[in-house]
């Protein structure tokens, strides 16, 4: 995976890869990547 410094997608990729995260927070992050390799990949 490409790496995203800073940033909303950053961020969502920490979430992710955190295996402390809350299921929402999974959730909510896996959103943020699925929607910005929809726009920008």
């Amino acid at each position: 995976m490409t790496v995203h410094s800073g940033g909303k997608v950053g961020k969502a990729d920490k979430i992710l890869a955190s295996k402390n995260s809350s299921k929402s927070a999974k959730s909510k992050a896996s959103k943020i990547l699925a929607d910005h390799k929809a726009k920008k990949h």
